[in-house]
């Protein structure tokens, strides 16, 4: 675990989490109240045109939010945190977060973050799909996605995974070091 008093300007941290669940945004979709069914029904999100359920997008800035508690731990405290929503995140993706420290005033350590989304689409071994994925299956790729060059690869265990990488929320946040840690 990094600790608060180990950062200096230009540090970056990674962290993976996933892969996202139905069950979890289910579970998410009861405990928060938000229970809009493009978050729990597949027919309905359809019908608002959305391919498929979405996670909440206070389920993914949570996922960001966990990555500062750890950094915060005991020694810290987030005293600011911001970010926009700006990609749809789907059962079967993995968040990618990226976290970098920009100041460091006193004790305070800001930080600019950017979560991704990773929509694993197909793998493919010697030109032959072996395996789809649902990101594939509901054709969640776009052309603008296409566009953007947002399709990516990389080698797996079963062949070359074709994936989606999106930023899902962009921001920035503040610890605050407690006793000078």
């Amino acid at each position: 675990m990094v600790k608060l008093r180990e950062l200096q300007v230009g540090t970056v941290l990674k962290y993976e989490y996933g892969p996202v669940t139905r069950e979890g945004i289910t579970k998410y979709a009861f405990a928060s109240g938000d229970r809009n069914n493009i978050h729990t029904n597949d027919e309905f999100a359809e019908a608002m045109k959305l391919k498929g359920v979405i996670a909440h997008g206070l389920y993914s800035f949570s996922m960001v939010a966990r990555c500062f508690d750890e950094i915060a731990g005991e020694e810290g405290q987030l005293v600011k945190f911001g970010g926009e929503m700006r990609g749809m995140v789907r059962p079967g993706d993995t968040y990618i977060i990226t976290l970098t420290v920009t100041e460091i005033n006193g004790d305070l350590v800001d930080f600019k973050f950017v979560e991704q989304s990773k929509t694993p689409l197909k793998i493919v071994k010697e030109g032959i799909v072996v395996k789809e994925f649902e990101g594939e299956t509901r054709g969640w790729v776009s052309e603008k996605d296409i566009a953007k060059d947002l399709i990516k690869t990389e080698e797996v265990a079963g062949g070359i995974l074709h994936f989606r990488l999106r930023t899902a929320i962009p921001g920035t946040a503040t610890i605050r070091m407690i006793n000078g840690h």
